[in-house]
């Protein structure tokens, strides 16, 4: 008989095993090591006492790992990862394990409950639909295969490290705001994992850009909008994939940007997949 259960840091080791086992067919790599699954539970803000897992036998086959936080001034939970191994899905796991959760949340005072998925994943769309969720944006995932070429920043610019996150003066250079995984709250969870540059004129910074070191996720890039197209964003995204030594990803890019979504085209950066972003309110 499957059973339901919320989880506990005990639990860490088989919802690691699970997590892998789950999305070993997912249509984007997810393998990872333990310690960047820690890494990637810390930065989602996850606890376990809030998420959940189904058992058969003892033996862990799905899961809800979710986050919380404050989205918009609302106490949310974040859906960081569900899944259900192979053998063990269209028995309504994912939606049995669902209507155990949500009680739990509701009695913590959680109001809310965000998620993202593929758009491609006709299955779990629908299955959102039915459980209330509604969709709140569309996001655009990026991948490029080749480094980005080498250049010297704008002869005005200086670009160094930036210490202080200064949020109050990073906001005023956004059009939009980031995904969960992206947001100040994760780029504050993630602590010295994280890799900040800023590029600066006359001693004031005129853009910045996040990423973070393990993965080479760029979370945040934002330039102030008298500077831009004069080639600041793309000397902020050189000097941090010259700090992690690799290709960068981008995740989860709104689409109603569209002048950030040209700017990724046109720094090599090919659009890999959309997701939905979804939020029920409980």
């Amino acid at each position: 008989m499957i059973t339901y259960r919320l989880l506990a840091p005990a639990d860490l080791p088989t919802l690691h095993n699970c997590f892998l086992a789950a999305f070993a067919d997912y249509q984007v790599d997810m393998r990872m090591s333990r310690e960047h699954f820690e890494q990637r539970l810390a930065r989602d803000g996850v606890q376990l006492e809030i998420s959940a897992g189904a058992f058969d036998a003892g033996k862990m086959i799905g899961f809800y790992m979710n986050g919380l936080g404050e989205w918009h001034g609302k106490q949310t939970a974040y859906d960081a990862g569900t899944g259900v191994i192979p053998e063990y899905r269209k028995r309504g796991v994912a939606r049995d394990l669902f209507a155990f959760l949500v009680p739990r949340l509701k009695e913590v005072a959680i109001s809310h409950y965000l998620l993202e998925v593929l758009t491609s994943n006709q299955p779990a769309v629908a299955l959102y639909g039915k459980l209330g969720f509604v969709e709140t944006r569309s996001l655009a995932v990026f991948r490029s295969d080749q480094l980005i070429n080498s250049i010297h920043s704008p002869q005005s610019v200086l670009m160094r490290h930036v210490n202080k996150l200064q949020w109050q003066l990073f906001q005023s250079f956004w059009d939009g705001y980031p995904s969960w995984q992206n947001s100040s709250d994760a780029v504050e969870r993630v602590g010295d994992e994280r890799v900040i540059v800023g590029s600066y004129v006359d001693d004031s910074c005129v853009g910045y850009g996040v990423v973070l070191r393990s993965s080479a996720n760029l979370m945040q890039l934002a330039v102030a909008h008298g500077h831009r197209r004069k080639g600041v964003g793309t000397a902020i995204l050189t000097a941090l994939q010259h700090e992690v030594g690799d290709v960068l990803k981008v995740n989860n890019v709104d689409e109603a940007l569209k002048g950030t979504l040209a700017f990724y085209e046109a720094s090599g950066f090919k659009l890999a997949l959309r997701q939905f972003e979804m939020m029920k309110t409980l």
